[in-house]
């Protein structure tokens, strides 16, 4: 039942602004209230899909510069609402949370979004339940689908089915038989982590220990099938579609901490959050999303012809969360210089523009940076001094930066599955630069070459499993020689 006092307020959002005399051309003077005609402080109150924006005071009340178009209020926990006139009824959004609820397909968000799904479709996040290497080492088969080959979760360590599934298939529910065993997921949890499950997102269960995982650590809000109703959470305050709710926690690094930080049988096998946090980015308070969303410039309109607005390109986010793909944004993170002087060869290297150490993510990607003398002939030419790669990464003179795990019978690198706690951690460490120098026989050196190669995987386990090429080139160079070296 309204109340007289929202009653009022009705009557007069259907006065004519001029009568009201609220606008002027210099600014805009208005209310936000609930649906009880309480006042609202805090909201965000903008002119729609413009950079013009205040805040309500404690009664409520707010002042716009002058504008036209629709004005629009916005609060965690209540609807967006708009209005031509400066009077904004806020709707409170009901705080519980139905697991019967059923997803909405990313196909059926497709119809109006259809870019922001095509980036999505392009990401990991689409494939976070299905991809081939994932599945291959989670089943413990190969590329072809033979099993038995090689690491496999369920082959080596079959106790531990059921820990991939609250990040990996985060919209599981309780009754799917994937639950227990991915390789039963249901069509509905096997679409990983989609549009809709980050959208019912609205906050977490306290810190980011690495010990509560995904769907465990994430707080969601689902209506009841029966309300008819839909809502969705989104870092966007003016998307006034009816069912969207702002939400700031969207934007929040430790959304993306809930999967990305990961201690699984006692090993820290995801570390990018806390990696993040100890970085200069995260003590800046600069987080992931200012990196791994960041718009594209490509895109103005996230629902052209389904009534979406013309916006901004720098407001809306790029939902691949790379812009181009990983090895781009790889090789945009890493400087990498050598020079050669008196036999010897001075290397540099230093991640920047960056947020956590490199590489990141599953534990077994690393960098390998290969220094390749050869002689007049062609031949490798041996370092007298300078670190050698150990076996796993390849041969000759270099350096391995990554993790390394080792099983109880001292064997490495080893699945984590299997693996003794201990992690050997050598990777680049936010702008901190690396130096190391290797020295070569006096005169032997006649051309000399230095790869930065970026692997996700162990090269072994590659080529046990009959993957495609698992690596790529991030930095190469010539480096260049003296002409006439004294000697």
């Amino acid at each position: 039942m309204m109340t007289p006092r929202g009653w009022l307020l009705l009557l007069l959002a259907l006065v004519p602004a001029c009568i009201l005399g609220l606008v002027t051309e210099e600014t805009v003077r208005g209310r936000v209230s609930d649906s009880s005609g309480q006042p609202v402080a805090g909201a965000i109150v903008r002119w729609r899909t413009t950079s013009h924006s205040t805040v309500s005071d404690s009664l409520g009340r707010f002042v716009l510069p002058g504008g036209t178009g629709f004005m629009t209020a916005a609060l965690p926990g209540a609807f967006i609402a708009s209005n031509s006139l400066p009077v904004l009824v806020l709707r409170r959004l009901p705080e519980s949370d139905d697991p019967d609820y059923r997803w909405v397909a990313p196909t059926n968000c497709a119809v109006c979004h259809d870019e922001l799904h095509r980036e999505w479709q392009a990401s990991a996040h689409s494939r976070s339940a299905t991809g081939p290497h994932f599945r291959n080492l989670y089943e413990g088969s190969d590329h072809a689908g033979k099993p038995n080959v090689g690491w496999g979760l369920l082959t080596q360590n079959p106790l531990g089915a059921a820990v991939c599934a609250s990040c990996h298939a985060p919209a599981i529910r309780e009754d799917d038989p994937g639950i227990l065993d991915l390789r039963q997921l249901s069509p509905e949890a096997a679409k990983g982590v989609h549009c809709d499950y980050c959208h019912k997102v609205v906050g977490d269960r306290g810190p980011i220990d690495g010990l509560n995982h995904g769907r465990f650590q994430l707080r969601l809000q689902r209506p009841a099938p029966a309300s008819g109703e839909q809502w969705f959470f989104g870092p966007l305050d003016d998307a006034d579609r009816g069912d969207s709710v702002h939400s700031p926690y969207q934007r929040d690094s430790r959304f993306c901490g809930a999967c990305h930080e990961g201690t699984v049988f006692g090993v820290p096998v995801y570390t990018t959050y806390s990696d993040w946090q100890a970085s200069p980015a995260g003590r800046r308070g600069q987080g992931c999303v200012s990196c791994h969303l960041r718009p594209t410039g490509r895109m103005s309109n996230i629902a052209p012809g389904h009534g979406g607005y013309q916006r901004n390109p720098q407001t809306l986010a790029n939902h691949r969360f790379f812009d181009g793909d990983a090895i781009a944004m790889l090789r945009e993170s890493i400087a990498l210089n050598a020079s050669f002087a008196s036999d010897a060869v001075a290397v540099e290297i230093v991640a920047r523009n960056v947020g956590h150490r490199v590489p990141t993510g599953y534990i077994d990607r690393h960098l390998i940076l290969f220094v390749e003398a050869r002689d007049a002939t062609g031949r490798r030419v041996e370092p007298v001094t300078g670190e050698r790669l150990p076996r796993s990464a390849g041969v000759g003179a270099g350096r391995l930066f990554g993790r390394v795990l080792t099983d109880p019978e001292g064997r490495s690198p080893a699945p984590f599955w299997t693996a003794r706690r201990e992690v050997i951690d050598t990777r680049l460490t936010p702008e901190q630069p690396e130096r190391w120098q290797w020295t070569f026989p006096p005169g032997a050196v006649s051309s000399l070459r230095v790869r930065l190669v970026y692997r996700r995987f162990w090269q072994a386990v590659a080529h046990e499993k009959g993957w495609p090429s698992v690596e790529s080139v991030v930095r190469e160079m010539n480096v260049a020689l003296p002409r006439n070296p004294a000697r």
